[in-house]
């Protein structure tokens, strides 16, 4: 259910920015209503959240406009063993659309109309679940209308201490630096919260970072709430058939070509056969340049 959402979404999105039309509302298909009447995808849930952390999180996606930003609302739940970092609005929706299909009389297709409108520019759709495997940090995204999911060695972060102190959400925070995959990072985390993580897959402090962000400013993780969990939240994976598995090399590679020539990849899915209003090349400026 949520792949199906979230490709309608993404052809929203489409149309939206290279058709120029206002708005959009999908229409009627026996077959999406026979797609969508299913169950959503089985999850497998990994274990509870303790902790909760919301980030706004700010990225500029094209260098030549440097004062626009993609902003996504994030949330970091964080268990005992394994954290979570995903879109706060795309994890709630599928909520919402999973109650109202099981619970109200409505139709299919005005379910997702409204489900479109919700998470229209949400912005990030990756999931980030660091330590699941144990040791290892699984990645799920998406290039168009392609799935992606890899692993890889919990990566490793040489931050230098600094003493210099600021303070963030009220925590008295302290400065560490470090270079990663072709990025210089700042972060400020708080010692008095004894919780080694953070944005993305940001970890290995003596404390919860509370804000981070790269030399030219293109990344900025700014924390702006956060909440002990006193409840059972479950920390949870999707099982998708159609993912792709493959490596971050491969997976960045892919969106790469993407990025380069989008016109021919989504064309090349199937799902969309007109695509002379697509722009010839997207903008790409990956957090990781290496």
């Amino acid at each position: 259910m949520k792949n199906i959402i979230k490709s309608l979404f993404f052809l929203f999105c489409l149309l939206n920015n290279f058709c120029l039309i206002g708005q959009y509302v999908i229409q009627g298909g026996e077959r999406l209503e026979k797609e969508m009447s299913r169950n959503s995808w089985p999850r497998d849930t990994l274990e509870y959240a303790r902790l909760c952390v919301h980030y706004r999180q700010l990225v500029r996606k094209d260098t030549l406009i440097p004062d626009e930003y993609e902003t996504s609302e994030m949330i970091l739940q964080i268990g005992r063993q394994i954290s979570n970092y995903t879109n706060w609005i795309e994890l709630h929706n599928d909520s919402i659309v999973a109650y109202e299909l099981k619970n109200t009389d409505e139709s299919v297709l005005a379910i997702v109309n409204r489900s479109v409108s919700r998470t229209y520019k949400s912005g990030d759709y990756q999931t980030i679940l660091k330590n699941y495997p144990e040791g290892r940090t699984q990645v799920q995204s998406r290039v168009f209308f392609d799935r992606y999911l890899y692993e890889e060695d919990s990566p490793v972060f040489n931050w230098q201490l600094e003493k210099e102190e600021s303070e963030w959400l009220g925590y008295k925070c302290r400065k560490a630096t470090c270079t990663f995959r072709g990025r210089h990072y700042t972060a400020w985390y708080a010692p008095g919260i004894s919780v080694s993580n953070g944005p993305w897959k940001f970890t290995g402090l003596p404390g919860l970072i509370l804000r981070v962000s790269d030399a030219r400013g293109d990344y900025v993780f700014d924390a702006t709430a956060l909440y002990r969990v006193t409840w059972e939240r479950p920390i949870y994976i999707e099982k998708r058939p159609q993912e792709i598995k493959t490596t971050r090399e491969k997976f960045l590679k892919a969106e790469r070509a993407g990025m380069a020539n989008p016109g021919f990849n989504i064309q090349a899915s199937g799902k969309v056969k007109d695509v002379s209003d697509i722009r010839k090349k997207f903008p790409y400026n990956p957090m990781e340049l290496e």
